[in-house]
């Protein structure tokens, strides 16, 4: 296994939830018996590469036990690594990741109200940049414009990042692009599975929605200070598993494919996918590559359509995004109106 480097400390605050899988003694614990794929490791061994005592190294393989590891261990014999669980954990989110900022380190809750919230608060802290806050649960998750998202235990990803990025507050529309183009591609990529975008935020599948990207941010003057760019993407819910009023209009990658997807994996390639197009953002100071790969994935260019928002309602054609991310609606009259967000129904392509 790649070792990771060490992942920064700071306080995470005890009320934004039950945090799961830290632990410096698991983690080398872990590293050691992956680096010996299926063979015994002796006490010993672990005790004198690792400089811990047996009672540290026996509560460390309790923990490892308790979050999903299949650990076998025989008296005065060793320990040996049988199996991994698909859990959000620091160490399997960021073994062997390879990114430049993205996953520099992860809390991960088994429960909080809110990854977005959680975020915003650790990086009020000065979290590092790349941080991921994951929570297995959410009880209080957040849509746009105020509304919920259902975040059931284990139905999906439900994950913030933390970014710093060197952009004004209009370019905070190209941080909602970064998470849903690499969302979509690390699902393209890994399950081939053809899902398109929609503005301003969803991704979805089949005129169902699959996926939320919400950011949300502080600013100094007209400058983002910290952003937190959030991602719901429902992986394991079963169709009866919505609530009734989204069941008809909500998917998730299981009632696509008909079976169950891990987690780790697909964040981890979300996570890969966000952070070189992250670092071409920055470099270039502004989103247009993200909007060009936007452009690609949505079947939105030319249709009919209506954009409702807070009581105002226009209908026109779709003609295209502009290089904030604002969408672009041509009136039946032929004016071009620039609208920087809204509710969005598609009447007809």
């Amino acid at each position: 296994m790649t070792a990771t480097a060490p992942i920064p400390k700071f306080h995470v605050p005890a009320f934004l939830g039950e945090r799961r899988g830290e632990g410096e003694t698991a983690d080398a614990v872990a590293i050691a018996l992956k680096a010996a794929p299926g063979a015994i490791v002796s006490g010993e061994r672990l005790c004198r590469s690792l400089g811990l005592t047996r009672t540290a190294i026996w509560k460390a393989v309790r923990q490892l036990r308790a979050e999903g590891y299949t650990i076998g261990a025989s008296r005065r014999v060793g320990y040996r690594l049988a199996g991994e669980p698909d859990a959000l954990l620091p160490r399997t989110i960021r073994e062997g990741l390879g990114t430049r900022a993205l996953g520099s380190g992860a809390t991960c809750f088994r429960k909080t109200r809110s990854t977005n919230d959680a975020g915003l608060r650790l990086a009020e802290l000065r979290a590092p940049e790349g941080w991921v806050v994951t929570a297995d649960e959410q009880t209080g998750g957040k849509g746009r414009l105020g509304r919920s998202w259902y975040s059931p235990q284990g139905g999906g990803l439900w994950f913030s990042v933390i970014l710093r990025p060197n952009l004004p507050v209009s370019g905070a529309q190209a941080l909602t692009f970064l998470g849903a183009v690499s969302t979509a591609h690390a699902i393209r990529a890994l399950y081939g599975v053809p899902v398109a975008l929609k503005w301003p935020n969803d991704i979805v599948h089949g005129g169902k929605k699959l996926g939320g990207v919400l950011t949300e941010l502080a600013a100094e003057s007209d400058q983002i200070k910290h952003a937190v760019v959030g991602v719901g993407l429902n992986v394991n819910v079963a169709r009866h598993g919505f609530p009734a009023a989204i069941r008809d209009t909500a998917a998730s990658l299981r009632t696509i494919m008909r079976r169950n997807i891990p987690l780790v994996p697909l964040l981890r390639r979300i996570l890969v996918e966000m952070d070189r197009r992250y670092a071409e953002l920055v470099s270039r100071g502004n989103g247009a590559a993200l909007v060009a790969e936007w452009r690609e994935l949505t079947p939105m260019i030319g249709s009919i359509v209506r954009v409702s928002h807070f009581g105002h309602v226009r209908e026109g054609t779709v003609a295209g995004v502009d290089p904030d991310g604002a969408l672009l609606l041509r009136s039946p009259s032929g004016v071009v109106d620039r609208l920087l967000a809204g509710d969005v129904t598609i009447l007809r392509r």
